[in-house]
């Protein structure tokens, strides 16, 4: 019923819209105000005439019917005002520019608010937001019968930057405006990242309020990159470990590397005495940790981003909860055997996946890259070295390449 009421309203106000001089009167109002206004005229008006009739004939008939009008209108518009405006009546968009590949530190944000509405509507207010919220998953208590832990989910805002740009005023029906807005992105901010222990997202948001309830909302997610010095970690690193049977080394011409390059490097082994490795390889990792947990360390074989689900092992050790993921790894070498003295290089590359996942730490997580040498032997005196490299998401740099063997040398 209050549907067709609305309806046939409606019709009128827009059929009153048509007319030259009713017009620019309506436009002066919020259209909840209006047909509140004639609404309540025409129903008390009813009221009034009914009541004044009956009361006092013709002369209470007059009467009844103005001051029916009048209490009526004044009270209608008074609920109009009330009143929320209909879900849909007012669009929100918020028009940026196409900045694929991200923005960075000290970067401006800058695009338009645009408000559209199918109704003369009164407007509070409006607001644009930029906002930075991490995710931090990390294992709780263990089940009753110690099968699995339990997950643990916190969400931390680590950035947000309010900026009011729309005025309070009324907003005409089909009138769409623009307002221009420009947001700067702090030094040093955490960057986008797409994980699953550790997860940040970047948001432009608007809000535009009317009298009793947002008018309408939108959002749209920001990619902030991450980036280093020019020039960090452009050295070359060797680490290595050492025991009875030898030394394994790790050799890598720098460690600083964007999404989408090339890891090269070496490992190297140069053993004090014969002796037989069962496999020798080379791996790429991703570490996740939480401070909070219960100092676990979780090895993830594959996971899902849709449903959150993963497939890993769990093993005691570590600070908080430590998820470590397996990017690539090479395969160098099986049943191999060594004689004193006989030192072996194996090369190997992994190529940076381009998946919104740099290195970046905060107090509540941090997320660190880590290439990996491991030499297995039969009688379990395995040999392991690891070297942290530094992962960002800054347009990619030329591929490098070994100059020539002797430099390889040199490194190694």
């Amino acid at each position: 019923m209050m549907q067709k009421v609305r309806a046939w309203l409606d019709a009128v106000l827009d059929r009153a819209e048509r007319h030259p001089r009713i017009a620019p009167v309506l436009q002066l109002a919020d259209e909840n105000i209006v047909l509140g206004v004639v609404a309540g005229g025409v129903l008390f008006l009813l009221i009034g005439l009914i009541g004044g009739a009956a009361n006092r004939g013709f002369a209470g008939l007059l009467v009844g019917g103005i001051c029916g009008a009048l209490f009526g209108a004044a009270a209608g518009g008074f609920a109009g005002h009330l009143l929320p405006s209909r879900d849909g009546e007012t669009s929100v968009d918020i028009d940026v520019a196409e900045h694929p590949e991200g923005y960075v530190s000290g970067e401006a944000i800058s695009g338009y608010l645009v408000i559209n509405s199918k109704r003369n509507s009164r407007i509070n207010g409006g607001s644009v937001y930029l906002t930075c919220r991490a995710m931090f998953v990390h294992e709780g208590s263990n089940e009753a019968d110690g099968s699995q832990a339990e997950l643990v989910r916190s969400t931390k805002t680590l950035h947000m930057q309010e900026l009011p740009i729309v005025p309070s005023g009324l907003l005409r029906r089909n009138m769409p405006v623009r307002y221009p807005f420009r947001l700067v992105l702090p030094d040093d901010p955490v960057p986008t990242h797409h994980g699953y222990g550790c997860a940040v997202r970047w948001t432009l948001s608007a809000r535009v309020d009317g009298t009793a309830q947002p008018l309408g909302q939108a959002h749209t997610e920001m990619l902030v990159r991450s980036s280093v010095a020019t020039g960090a970690g452009m050295h070359a690193e060797r680490v290595t470990t050492s025991s009875v049977a030898g030394e394994l080394a790790l050799a890598l011409q720098h460690t600083t590397f964007s999404e989408g390059e090339t890891i090269r490097g070496r490992v190297i082994v140069s053993p004090s005495e014969d002796f037989a490795a069962t496999e020798i390889r080379a791996m790429l990792l991703r570490v996740e940790n939480h401070p909070l947990g219960n100092d676990t360390i979780v090895y993830i074989n594959g996971w899902n981003a849709d449903t959150g689900r993963y497939r890993g092992e769990s093993q005691p050790g570590g600070q908080g909860t430590t998820y470590v993921w397996l990017e690539d790894e090479a395969d160098l070498g099986t049943d191999v055997r060594f004689s004193l003295g006989e030192k072996r290089l194996y090369d190997f590359a992994f190529d940076v996946p381009q998946q919104w996942r740099p290195t970046f730490a905060t107090d509540d997580g941090t997320v660190t890259w880590r290439v990996v040498a491991a030499l297995s032997r039969a009688n379990g005196q395995d040999m392991r070295v690891h070297q942290g490299i530094t992962v960002h998401t800054a347009a990619p740099r030329v591929a490098r390449v070994m100059a020539s063997s002797t430099e390889e040398e040199e490194v190694g």
